[in-house]
């Protein structure tokens, strides 16, 4: 699912952030990065979510 939605991310970063006349290069810059550590973020969250499963089913 990460790598769906950073494929997403960059394909859109790729594509529109160019062609927006209407944001300055800032705003762009820092919507993109922004976009790129929530994909981290939640590449860290699955991660974990994952080896709380696991420790779980150790337990059982």
């Amino acid at each position: 699912m990460c790598l769906a939605l950073l494929a997403y991310v960059t394909g859109m970063a790729i594509y529109f952030v160019p062609r927006n006349q209407e944001m300055s290069p800032t705003e762009k810059t820092v919507t993109v990065i922004v976009a790129y550590a929530l994909v981290v973020a939640l590449w860290f969250a699955m991660q974990y979510r994952e080896k709380m499963r696991h420790k779980r089913e150790d337990k059982e």
